[in-house]
């Protein structure tokens, strides 16, 4: 299992410092912590802004010592893909750009999470907007496909999305939608916030394609007073059979105070779970 952290390409960018500069650091800070790889956001390939930001982006990445070898914050809330205000060419084109330069980095997955973007609006039919889902992700899956980018679409919790909130709804998208670019993550925090069974990891199985995790209270891993049940989480990585794919990732998405500080130690705390579950 690889571990990696979500955070943006400037989290430790100091004053009137370049992008590359900040890159830099960042790298050889997460390297240094036992990082495997760095989740970037979508937001950071500037899709919708100067292309100028995006190459400096990619040069500064060419001899980083780890990889981007996710992106999460796909779609932006601007760009609705559920209720009566859809216009699904004018995102598939954000979304062609977006896996473009996503590639051109060398990403090999993006989360299709995307809250703002898809949470069902008020008084909008749900079946309606389920099915607008599943047509998105039927016309993205073969631009995601073209540019050899895996979608892995995230349910969230239900304080934060009305449309896929559980590991088995959206393995009903990946079923409805039958492409083989598009299949689903499994975000502990967000399963734990509902108590979804962990049983749902398992029965995902080969359609599980990518993993977050957070402590208790969505804080750093190994801090919370009352520890998330990362053992219970891991087995059943393990069960499903995706802990022993060659993609099989698994990366921290929650606050942390300081990675400097912090990062080291929570790997350590998330290898020594893994390896005694």
């Amino acid at each position: 299992m690889k571990f990696g952290l979500c955070c943006g390409p400037t989290a430790l960018a100091q004053e009137n410092e370049s992008l590359t500069a900040s890159v830099t650091r960042l790298m050889d800070v997460l390297q240094d912590a036992g990082a495997d790889y760095v989740e970037f956001p979508v937001a950071a390939l500037a899709v919708e802004g100067e292309k100028s930001t995006f190459e400096e982006l990619k040069s500064a990445l060419q001899d980083a010592p780890l990889k981007v070898e996710a992106m999460n914050g796909f779609i932006p809330p601007h760009h609705r893909i559920t209720g009566p205000d859809v216009d699904i060419p004018k995102v598939l084109s954000f979304c062609d750009e977006a896996l473009s330069r996503a590639h051109q980095i060398g990403v090999p997955v993006i989360v299709l999470g995307s809250g703002g973007a898809r949470k069902v609006p008020d008084g909008f039919e749900h079946a309606t907007a389920i099915e607008q889902f599943n047509q998105f992700c039927r016309e993205l899956g073969p631009v995601a496909e073209r540019h050899d980018v895996r979608i892995a679409i995230e349910p969230l919790n239900t304080r934060e999305d009305n449309l896929i909130n559980t590991v088995a709804q959206g393995e009903q998208t990946v079923k409805a939608v039958n492409h083989p670019h598009i299949k689903v993550l499994a975000d502990f925090y967000h399963m734990f916030a509902d108590n979804e069974p962990l049983s749902n990891i398992v029965d995902a199985g080969p359609d599980l394609w990518h993993t977050h995790l957070a402590d208790t209270g969505r804080i750093t891993a190994g801090t919370a007073e009352e520890e998330a049940d990362f053992h219970g989480f891991f087995k059943a990585l393990k069960n499903s059979g995706y802990a022993a794919q060659p993609y099989a990732h698994c990366s921290f998405e929650g606050r942390i105070q300081s990675i400097t500080e912090q990062a080291k130690p929570m790997f350590a705390f998330l290898r020594k779970r893994w390896e005694e579950s």
